[in-house]
């Protein structure tokens, strides 16, 4: 039988004890309530500097809604959006790579990372580029890149990259009720070796023109930023374009079509077999063959 005394010290450790957790509890609420005033005194501080920051008219150094107000914006997001054709038929994976590179205006683009916390592993940025104008491009990727990017950072130690794009980048798959993973979805992957455009070289001008002819905005880059061009030097491609894996191009094939306006040339060409498959199913369509309009000549690069 336990004594009163025992009854006693009994009693006051429960008491120690209560009164230790209910301030333990006390404490941990306290620093949960000073961390929700310091977060909201933060956001109020944030509010009033860009409240500030409006009043004075200062802006970003980069404004990219200014650009919908600009005349050579509207020409060529507007008029001159091609992106409602179709893409080419199935059985020209020439074409079809093509097509999807000069639809894209983004590329991701993975690289052989040099960041300190995933150093040698590969990694992937979404990069603004051009092979050209819409329906007359080069195939060719330009690309206008800042060195304090993580995609130039990685390239200026290797410069091995692969560039994706894919048709679900518009409204096409969408139309269709096509998952981007779908393989009718198509989709192109060129991989090969991203070198920066010489200043003293012609090709500038050529870059310059596709690039700023997409995307206006970018010409008014910060200068010091130092943004330079640069293209992909192509040494593979793989398409995916319907069922049955990939299609394997030729790098010669690609960048040497019968006729540089590819798209235009497709339209035109292929218009007559396109009106005797209309009554077909889009089945049938996918699985009925087409003949090659455009066998690509094959050339000395």
């Amino acid at each position: 039988m336990i004594s009163a005394k025992s009854m006693k010290i009994i009693l006051r450790a429960t008491i120690f004890i209560a009164l230790l957790i209910l301030m333990i509890d006390a404490k941990k609420y306290n620093n949960n309530e000073n961390r929700d005033v310091y977060r909201d005194w933060q956001e109020f501080e944030e509010f009033l500097e860009w409240k500030k920051m409006k009043g004075n008219g200062n802006k970003m150094s980069i404004d990219f809604n200014d650009n919908y107000n600009n005349p050579d914006f509207i020409k060529n997001y507007g008029k001159e959006d091609r992106r409602s054709q179709d893409p080419p038929p199935v059985d020209d994976a020439v074409l079809m790579a093509r097509f999807i590179v000069n639809q894209a205006d983004w590329t991701s683009v993975a690289t052989i990372s040099t960041r300190k916390d995933i150093e040698s592993f590969p990694t992937v940025n979404l990069i603004s580029f051009s092979d050209g104008r819409l329906g007359n491009g080069s195939g060719i990727p330009y690309l206008y890149l800042t060195p304090l990017d993580f995609t130039a950072k990685d390239l200026a130690k290797d410069n091995r990259a692969t560039l994706f794009m894919t048709l679900a980048q518009g409204n096409y798959c969408r139309r269709k009720i096509w998952d981007p993973m779908d393989p009718r979805c198509a989709r192109v992957i060129l991989t090969g070796k991203i070198k920066p455009i010489k200043n003293e070289s012609p090709e500038l001008d050529v870059a310059k023109s596709a690039v700023f002819g997409r995307h206006p905005a970018l010409e008014n880059m910060p200068a010091d930023h130092h943004f330079y061009f640069a293209k992909l030097k192509i040494i593979s491609i793989a398409v995916l374009d319907t069922f049955g894996g990939p299609k394997y191009v030729n790098v010669r094939d690609y960048l040497h079509p019968p006729t540089p306006n590819v798209t235009e040339e497709f339209y035109k060409r292929v218009h007559t077999q396109q009106q005797d498959y209309a009554s077909d199913s889009q089945e049938a369509y996918n699985m009925k063959p087409m003949s090659n309009f455009l066998n690509p000549t094959v050339q000395n690069i």
